[in-house]
């Protein structure tokens, strides 16, 4: 963006005009209560505001300039006590210069009146003395607010982009997640469908209707965080009926859904990844089958899934013994919930059984 000396932000002066502002009204209050020459100190702060705005714009306009940003606050001090007794000095010459013909008069007068010697020349030196430190005070004074403000919003921006950053790492790692759990189920559902296409091809037809089914939720799992309970659970049915047609009646399944969870949110692919696995590393690797349970229920304000089936006992629990399944729900557990979210795995008596607990959340 190009610099402008003068800003275009209209907060910028608003907020200066109205610190300017109660600084003029602090002035003329004074005068009134002292009672001496108040017609000179309300003209000396109306011609004083515009030398002093000049100043501090200026400063700005030095500050964007040489990228004060990047310089040490140490020397960011230094520079603006320099530049504000410089900037003193020539707005009280100014200001005096302006003022003092206009009350030269007056001024000799009252002084006379008072019996006070006048020389004009201490005159104007007084003049000078009374608005140098005052500009060089408020000239201070505005640089440091300024600067104050600036490294704050500078902060904050970095903070809002460093946040942006880690939101675009997170969705690009959920995504990467998300699609090395897609091919793991394309592979391992077209191949179920194989052996089904030349034995009968009107079950066939229908798994292959549902197949595109789950395929659609899939690639459209990957656009959301989190879907409800319902729509996860249809697409383990449909994965089902197509296992189903291999395993036949060494397929023993059952799902129990709490009452009033069907709308509880949770991260797409989940249950379908853990009955995916239960199917291929457990009941797959068992002659005879087995047995498959798919639980929701309400823990307090958590909910837990819990996947269980008959397991070989070479299986052990842990998050990597059935591939990358268990290790990326894992993952996305993490970056979506933090330390919420639990998974735990264990193996025991033939069973084996992964429980899941994150927070209850349903649709706003």
């Amino acid at each position: 963006m190009p610099l402008h000396f003068f800003p275009r932000e209209r907060d910028f002066w608003l907020y200066h005009f109205s610190a300017v502002a109660v600084g003029l009204m602090a002035s003329i209050a004074i005068a009134v209560v002292w009672g001496f020459m108040v017609r000179l100190q309300v003209y000396t702060s109306l011609v004083w505001i515009p030398f002093y705005t000049l100043a501090v714009l200026l400063l700005r306009w030095l500050y964007k300039r040489r990228g004060g940003d990047a310089v040490p606050i140490a020397r960011l001090i230094a520079i603006v006590v320099i530049y504000s007794a410089l900037a003193g000095m020539v707005i009280g010459a100014c200001v005096t210069a302006v003022v003092t013909p206009m009350f030269l008069k007056t001024i000799s007068a009252k002084y006379k009146a008072l019996k006070i010697p006048v020389i004009p020349s201490e005159l104007i030196m007084n003049k000078f003395m009374d608005e140098a430190p005052k500009s060089q005070l408020f000239v201070a004074i505005w640089g440091f607010i300024y600067i104050s403000v600036s490294s704050s919003r500078r902060i904050k921006n970095a903070e809002l982009f460093n946040l942006r950053l880690q939101n675009n790492l997170k969705e690009a790692q959920l995504s990467s997640l998300s699609n090395q759990l897609n091919p793991h189920f394309l592979f391992n559902s077209l191949n179920n469908i194989r052996f089904m296409i030349h034995e009968d091809a009107q079950r066939a037809d229908a798994m292959i209707t549902s197949f595109s089914d789950i395929l659609r939720y899939s690639l459209e799992s990957s656009r959301h965080e989190k879907v409800s309970l319902h729509h996860e659970v249809g697409i383990i049915t449909k994965y089902l009926a197509i296992v189903k047609t291999q395993l036949e009646e060494r397929l023993d399944f059952s799902l129990r859904i709490a009452p009033g969870l069907d709308d509880a949110l949770m991260p797409p692919m989940v249950l379908q990844m853990l009955v995916e696995n239960a199917v291929k590393h457990g009941l797959d690797q068992l002659q005879g089958g087995g047995t498959l349970n798919v639980d929701a229920r309400q823990l307090g304000q958590c909910l837990q899934l819990e996947v269980r089936n008959d397991a070989p006992d070479a299986q052990v629990a842990t998050p990597g013994c059935t591939g990358i399944g268990l290790l990326n729900i894992e993952q996305r557990l993490h970056l979506l919930y933090g330390e919420l979210a639990t998974l735990d795995a264990a193996h025991a008596d033939g069973v084996f059984k992964v429980a899941i607990t994150l927070p209850l959340e349903r649709p706003t």
